[in-house]
């Protein structure tokens, strides 16, 4: 795949959705630093998912055991 196939799923130079691309983590080629993943992929939404709900719990739990 070429670079110009997988650039066509730039959104503002920052988000990225393709689902054609089976990469999770994508480094950013305008910016010349940096990461992000790709929003097309359903294990990025898989992981995002479970990072809120161990975050959910881990918030709870402290909220209960200081009162």
């Amino acid at each position: 795949m070429k670079l110009s196939k997988r650039d066509d799923g730039w959104f503002t130079g920052r988000l990225y959705f393709n689902k054609k691309d089976k990469r999770i983590i994508i480094r950013r080629p305008r910016s010349g630093f940096g990461y992000t993943v790709n929003l097309g992929n359903k294990w990025t939404w898989i992981f995002n998912i479970i990072l809120g709900i161990i975050i959910i719990i881990f918030v709870i739990t402290l909220k209960t055991t200081s009162l």
